[in-house]
């Protein structure tokens, strides 16, 4: 999406003011949520890490080697890539990562954001995998580690917004946690997660892994 005690990994639930992000309280906690880790496709060693500005022209890139259904799915907006500007707003937030090549380049965008249609203790998931590495495990891997960080910072519940791909959406969201879909005007699937989301993080994963 890896060996910590299970005392180190206790979902928090710090908000003060309900309009804002929900923190960390302890450094160990916001260094499993910052710390880089490797995911192996086939025998490419892939690096999945926080984001930054620095990543724009990657991630533009990546968006650009997208067909119009991956983007559809992704952002609902008839198929085109966000201006600039948003990509650069989210590369910027707390709990965005990418998954990066030896060579640099990118092939997958994560998000985890607060939900401002729902209370404060949901995130809203996000996800774009470029299609030519689609179905080869990056999604379930960036679920699985989003879910993790989103139980470590406080969040209980996953709200992901589908277009067209549904099915794999709620595939991978069952494998998580407790998944309805919720089929409103905006149909969306909320994802309940159980304290154990927090063995998801990548870098707990890794070192599980040895």
């Amino acid at each position: 999406m890896r060996s910590t005690s299970t005392t180190c990994m206790r979902p928090l639930s710090t908000v003060t003011d309900p309009g804002e992000p929900l923190r960390t309280q302890h450094d160990e906690l916001s260094d499993l949520v910052a710390t880089p880790w490797t995911l192996r496709v086939g025998k490419t060693p892939m690096i999945v890490r926080p984001s930054s500005a620095r990543d724009l022209a990657a991630v533009a890139q990546m968006h650009s080697r997208c067909t119009p259904r991956s983007l559809l799915d992704r952002y609902r907006a008839g198929g085109r890539p966000p201006a600039v500007a948003a990509l650069d707003h989210s590369l910027r937030a707390p709990f965005s990562v990418v998954v990066a090549c030896p060579d640099g380049s990118v092939v997958a965008h994560g998000t985890l954001t607060r939900d401002r249609a729902h209370n404060h203790l949901c995130a809203t998931i996000g996800l774009l995998v470029q299609d030519g590495w689609q179905r080869l495990g990056i999604g379930s891997e960036l679920v699985a580690h989003l879910a993790g960080v989103a139980q470590v910072v406080g969040y209980h519940e996953l709200i992901a917004y589908p277009a067209t791909a549904v099915s794999a959406a709620q595939r991978l969201m069952i494998e998580v946690g407790r998944t309805r879909m919720v089929p409103d005007t905006d149909l969306h699937l909320h994802t309940y997660l159980p304290e154990s989301a927090t063995l998801g993080l990548g870098s707990v994963r890794q070192r599980l892994a040895g």
